[in-house]
């Protein structure tokens, strides 16, 4: 060491500590960058049958427990992928576990007044060996049908299927006319809407099937 680098180390060492030398000679050391905070709103978790309740004692065999989660890795895209432990509540009590995918993309064509939505899911079943894939759509037609304080619109929603252990496809086509109406005013603490849906379901080799849906909404005006 040279003697102006032992004279500034004997300097150090000898002074009194301040503040202010504190602030010149540790202001790199004492900044700490902030930590960013962790976001879980893109993490969903989830578990059923663990706690048994009273309702179990009139099902004829025992309950699956299950245990998932699933998350959206990129917040720029509605991609999810999720896992999922199931084990089973027969006598021989398996453990399963289940990797699962989903996509979806909606659009709203303003010019049009239509909205379409496309989804696609899969999972991936280790204790089974089972794969499927499943594509649906969605198209919203909206209906200018005079009917005071309600909205319509035609449904069309077209699916098709992939089992990955039998090779099969399956497909179908869902028609629904769709109606929603709000039942309370904008002033009221919670908000009820009341949406009604009567559709027709077609598929190939197999019957066509008629549905009626009645659900009621009720949320918090916030």
């Amino acid at each position: 060491m040279t003697t102006v680098a032992v004279a500034n180390e004997v300097e150090i060492w000898s002074g009194t500590l301040t503040s202010s030398w504190l602030d010149d000679h540790l202001a790199v050391k004492r900044a700490t960058r902030p930590r960013a905070p962790a976001r879980l709103n893109r993490t969903q978790v989830w578990a059923s049958g663990i706690a048994r309740t009273d309702m179990q004692a009139f099902l004829p065999t025992d309950v699956d427990r299950a245990v998932g989660a699933k998350m959206q890795p990129f917040q720029g895209y509605n991609f999810l992928v999720g896992t999922e432990l199931v084990r089973g509540g027969g006598e021989t009590s398996l453990l399963s576990s289940k990797a699962s995918w989903e996509a979806f993309v909606r659009r709203d064509w303003e010019r049009l007044g239509v909205t379409v939505g496309v989804t696609t899911a899969g999972f991936l079943d280790s204790g089974q060996s089972a794969y499927s894939q499943s594509l649906s759509g969605i198209m919203d037609i909206p209906l200018d049908l005079s009917f005071q304080a309600w909205s319509t619109e035609l449904r069309l929603a077209p699916s098709m299927n992939l089992d990955g252990v039998s090779g099969d496809i399956s497909t179908g086509l869902v028609s629904e006319l769709v109606g929603r109406t709000r039942l309370t005013s904008p002033a009221d603490r919670f908000r009820s809407d009341l949406h009604v849906r009567v559709g027709y379901g077609v598929a190939p080799n197999t019957r066509p099937v008629a549905s009626a849906t009645l659900e009621l909404r009720i949320a918090p005006n916030l």
